[in-house]
């Protein structure tokens, strides 16, 4: 291969690893992103199930639950905790109570706001300004015994 070839063939391949290796980067950065948003969104399923289940075993011992914040708080939004993800009791909203349907149920809403609640930042890296619009939410329902 003359001289002039390689050296127009190496000249080619760096403006094509130019162009190729930052879309490369930006895929598997979106890509470990999104990986991330789901097992935070997972992590919040679990805390709302975990949480609704507790909420209607604490009903069958004491209806008055139903009416107290303070009494969820204590029995059992303060004890479901997972590292920077459910930090405070906070992030539960107010459950919904349907105790005169058939079954009676009751619901659970967990949020992860980025940067409230003692939460990190997510996006981490946040060049598009995403992380102050970002809010995960999870809802369980579960029949109160």
């Amino acid at each position: 291969m003359p001289r002039k070839q390689r050296a127009s063939s190496i000249a080619e391949a760096a403006a094509a690893m130019g162009i190729m290796l930052p879309l490369i980067f930006i895929v598997i950065f979106t890509v470990i992103e999104i990986t991330q948003a789901y097992l935070i969104r997972e992590c919040l399923a679990q805390g709302a199930r975990s949480a609704a289940r507790q909420m209607a075993i604490a009903y069958g011992q004491d209806n008055q639950i139903k009416e107290s914040r303070s009494l969820q708080n204590k029995l059992v939004f303060d004890n479901i905790r997972i590292t920077n993800i459910i930090n405070s009791s906070q992030q539960f909203d107010n459950p919904k109570w349907n105790v005169t349907g058939y079954p009676p149920t009751v619901t659970v809403t967990v949020s992860y706001t980025s940067g409230k609640n003692g939460l990190p930042a997510f996006p981490n890296t946040d060049p598009l300004n995403l992380a102050s619009k970002l809010t995960l939410s999870a809802k369980s329902v579960y029949r109160v015994e």
